[in-house]
């Protein structure tokens, strides 16, 4: 289970657990091991939040890591999920990157934070800032090797797999002693990050369309910077009025950070900031409906009978509905088939395409990268080797993961970025990034 994260808020202090089973600090281990049991029984699907007996368990997952907060007594479990979230993200900002590598080369670390963090049950200090002067231990750097790829699909309280930052980007608020201030680069990261959810009906009509976004800031400039965003001029924020037509931006809610100011917003749709140190969010949205959003992919699906076989010959049209100067990438497409099918040849249009017949009884066609207004095709031979009949009821809904980066489905975009402090322009390296990613997206191949 690599590494676990244990706050229990009937005994006291916290645990902080490794996978050899070396308790640091002192706690009740069978809280531990009934969440490892539950874990691992097959066909289990954790809750972020369940009981077990008399006991209430919390958790979030992370980068492959299980962030769990144990309780005796019923309590709310929205509080004590922040409680984890925000755990995570002073763990992110002082080892860079929160991965199995990353905890095992900053126990120490992780271990005074822990004690300043929570202390008796109860949270002391929630905040990065609040927290440095506390902290005595550096932070062991480690380099990113390889993209996250697990946070993403629990898609339930964040996401932090498919966008790949750079090497920059995830290093630690801290710096090193060693450093010298003057070498030291004014960064600041800006993703708007959307998650889209999304049931199309085979006609190609949205039943559902949604979309989750999340601008996330990264603050590594030293001293206390004024930042002003300026978003889409055309911004509606609704608070429950209704949609208009048009190519303007439409927001059925908007929430932002504290620290965000919004003298200008109305006028100019200008957020004005004071960020702290680290990664926050400054800005919470969500929206839905085909007149607000765009629907990315669409797919048509024709089945025939192969000649002289009980076999079916399953055509898949998939077209992708982005602009042209738009990609999308690691694009997976998941179709499930009876059970009457134990094999499968296929015949894909394009190369960098892969399919393949899972065990579960699903096809899973993998697209490296889609162009915009491309449109691939697909023929998909379903091999029957019983009496049974393959019906086409029996086939699908598809279900699709994809990302595509520099494009949002409500269309917010930031149209403009100023840094200063006391009046002055600061230079600094900034980077402003746009992705959509699939929360789910499922569509219907048959009326």
């Amino acid at each position: 289970m690599k590494y676990i994260l244990i706050y229990n808020f009937r005994h006291c202090p916290l645990m902080f657990d490794m996978d050899i089973d070396q308790v640091r600090l002192d706690t009740d281990v069978k809280t531990k091991d009934v969440f490892l049991q539950t874990l691992k029984e097959p066909g289990t699907n954790i809750l972020p939040h369940f009981k077990l007996k008399e006991t209430y368990f919390f958790n979030i997952k992370r980068g492959g890591l299980y962030f769990v907060a144990t309780s005796g007594h019923e309590i709310s479990p929205i509080m004590v999920i922040e409680i984890l979230c925000r755990l995570y993200s002073i763990l992110k900002d002082y080892c860079g990157t929160v991965t199995e590598d990353s905890v095992q080369s900053n126990n120490l670390l992780i271990l005074e934070i822990l004690n300043e963090f929570a202390d008796s049950g109860y949270v002391q200090i929630a905040s990065t800032e609040k927290l440095q002067p506390y902290i005595q231990s550096r932070p062991v750097m480690v380099k990113q090797t390889r993209e996250v790829t697990s946070d993403i699909t629990s898609r339930v309280f964040g996401i932090e797999t498919k966008v790949s930052p750079g090497s920059s980007s995830i290093r630690s608020v801290v710096m090193s002693p060693v450093t010298d201030m003057d070498s030291v680069k004014n960064e600041l990261y800006i993703d708007i990050i959307e998650k889209l959810t999304a049931v199309i009906n085979a006609n190609g009509t949205a039943s559902t369309l949604e979309v989750s976004g999340e601008m996330i800031v990264k603050n590594f400039v030293n001293g206390t910077p004024q930042i002003k965003i300026g978003l889409n001029e055309d911004l509606d924020i609704l608070e429950g009025k209704s949609k208009g037509y048009g190519d303007h931006v439409q927001l059925d809610k908007c929430n932002f950070h504290p620290c965000v100011k919004l003298e200008e917003f109305e006028s100019s749709k200008v957020i004005v900031m004071v960020p702290p140190v680290g990664e926050f969010s400054a800005m919470l949205y969500s929206t839905c409906g085909e007149i607000a959003l765009h629907v990315p992919f669409r797919v048509l699906a024709f089945i025939d009978d192969a000649e002289n076989s009980r076999d079916k010959i399953l055509t898949l049209r998939l077209k992708n509905e982005l602009p042209s100067n738009y990609n999308a990438v690691k694009v997976i497409i998941r179709l499930k088939v009876p059970t009457c099918v134990n094999r499968m040849s296929q015949q894909l249009n394009e190369p960098d395409q892969t399919a393949e017949l899972t065990e579960n009884q699903e096809i899973v066609w993998a697209i490296k990268k889609f162009p915009g207004r491309a449109e691939y095709v697909a023929n998909f031979r379903l091999i029957n080797s019983t009496s049974s009949e393959i019906k086409k009821y029996d086939i699908g809904p598809i279900r699709m993961d994809f990302e595509i980066s520099g494009y949002t489905c409500s269309g917010l975009q930031i149209k403009g970025l100023k840094v200063q402090e006391m009046g002055k322009k600061i230079n600094l390296n900034k980077w402003i990034r746009l992705i959509t990613v699939s929360d789910s997206y499922v569509i219907k191949l048959w009326p």
